[in-house]
């Protein structure tokens, strides 16, 4: 009467059941993480914008916000290249864990370890050392983009002076070929 044999229908049953019971840890993993805060962990830089740009700015400048002339002490700009190399990463690490009091700075900024994964905590770092790393590069940048603007510069007169020569030498063809026709005309018998 059925079509699977008692051994196979078994085999079927476990494997559906194991399959489901896989599946939903994975959903259940899911549920771990508000909605709001999925959204804010996309990404090292989105969480930034969330979590540390209210005091430290959107660009890491220490101009967020919540930044106030009466803030004391003021928020730090990652963007100071010379403090950013004297800080280790552990030291930052610390600071976002356990918050900037546990590496005897500003008891302002909370600690994160609880709300973020160490993961994240550490593509946090490497996001705040790429902004010091990225203003760092801004005078080669800008000296290369001279360089760059100066040899476009060049080429496009290059190419002005070949369009010329390209044009004039049609020109010239051109009324060759028409100065030929009208000889022509002229020489044969009529």
């Amino acid at each position: 009467m059925g079509y699977f044999s008692i051994g196979k229908k078994i085999i079927i049953l476990s494997s559906f059941v194991l399959i489901s019971s896989i599946g939903g840890v994975a959903v259940a993993k899911d549920f771990d993480t508000s909605p709001r805060d999925q959204a804010f962990l996309l990404s090292p830089k989105k969480t930034f914008e969330y979590y540390c740009s209210p005091c430290h700015g959107a660009k890491g400048k220490g101009d967020g916000t919540f930044f106030t002339i009466d803030l004391k002490p003021k928020p730090r700009n990652f963007l100071d290249t010379e403090y950013m190399k004297k800080r280790t990463d552990d030291q930052l690490i610390k600071s976002i864990t356990d918050g900037s009091k546990s590496v005897d700075k500003s008891n302002l900024c909370p600690p994160w370890g609880k709300t973020l994964i160490e993961k994240r905590i550490k593509e946090l770092v490497a996001f705040i050392r790429n902004l010091s790393a990225e203003e760092a590069e801004k005078p080669v940048v800008a000296a290369k983009e001279a360089v760059v603007e100066v040899k476009a510069s060049g080429a496009f007169k290059s190419s002005v002076r070949w369009l010329f020569l390209v044009v004039i030498t049609l020109a010239l063809a051109i009324g060759a070929i028409g100065e030929w026709k009208k000889l022509r005309k002229e020489s044969l018998p009529r």
